[in-house]
């Protein structure tokens, strides 16, 4: 039962982190507002990705662990 509900939050959670980067990508980045870290597209991008690599080492490291 807890390995049928890990694997179910890491899908949740995938299904989430990749909604967030498609919204990331996407998003509009107005050429007159002033240069800032919010709203800066690699700023964005970094941010949003790493929760998604963190989450990848720790599922590496706890299957390992079993």
């Amino acid at each position: 039962m807890h390995t049928l509900g890990f694997w179910l939050v890491v899908g949740i959670l995938a299904v989430v982190e990749a909604a967030v980067v498609v919204t990331a990508l996407r998003m509009r980045v107005r050429s007159t507002a002033a240069r800032s870290v919010v709203g800066g597209r690699p700023a964005e991008i970094s941010w949003t990705l790493l929760p998604a690599l963190l989450l990848a080492v720790l599922v590496l490291v706890s299957s390992q662990a079993r």
